[in-house]
């Protein structure tokens, strides 16, 4: 076999090998789960009003509300910009509430002292991803949380809450990012909506027009 493509095909090997993991993807229920990419969305930012076991917060282009809490202890957060929320002494679980329902979310984990950890997340309180499924339940081999940025976005029709659990806890969650509010129309559909009703104008001021039929 010629030299250089042996060189080549070991070159491409040791590239592949050496490269960063792909990144995945995980549908459950109607909603998909991923690490591909982090969304550049609206942000939900903190209130700076906390009550132990729960934060309350906005997104920030509207307002609406969003809230913040868990069973295992209590909520703090950095009080500006995006809310970073942190447990105490670790955040072992949280639920995350939406006014609105949003096609799509993401958000970030910060692992606690290098420990890395597994994620389960509930959807709307059904649909189920989880590091360590039970019987039935569709495993994510990527509802891991280790060093550096632990990145992911679900997206799907009406999503208005999300509920966690961390094993073990991690320090803290931040960055949550919304984007396309569920029911109110894209710009196409919009479009297609108002030539609609355009068409629908255009024929009733046409019958109007019409001269009445002559009665014999």
């Amino acid at each position: 076999m010629n030299t250089k493509l042996l060189l080549a095909a070991a070159s491409a090997l040791a590239l592949s090998m050496s490269g960063p993991a792909l990144a995945a993807s995980v549908l459950v229920g109607g909603y998909t789960l991923d690490d591909t990419s982090f969304g550049t969305g609206f942000g939900v930012h903190s209130d700076g009003t906390q009550s132990g076991s729960s934060i309350s917060g906005h997104v920030n282009i509207d307002g609406s509300d969003v809230t913040f809490s868990t069973t295992t202890g209590i909520l703090t957060d950095t009080g500006g910009g995006e809310a970073t929320i942190y447990g105490d002494p670790s955040l072992l679980d949280l639920l995350v509430i939406f006014e609105k329902s949003w096609n799509e979310i993401t958000f970030n984990f910060s692992d606690l002292d290098g420990a890395d950890s597994d994620f389960t997340l509930l959807v709307n309180g059904t649909a189920l991803f989880s590091a360590t499924p039970n019987v039935g339940d569709l495993a994510c081999t990527f509802c891991l949380i280790d060093n550096g940025e632990n990145k992911f976005t679900v997206s799907g029709d009406g999503i208005n809450s999300l509920a966690f659990e961390f094993d073990p806890g991690i320090e803290n969650a931040k960055q949550f990012r919304v984007e396309g509010v569920s029911g109110i129309p894209e710009p196409n559909s919009w479009a297609l909506m108002i030539l609609g009703f355009g068409a629908v104008g255009a024929v009733l001021r046409h019958a109007r027009r019409r001269p009445a039929a002559a009665i014999v």
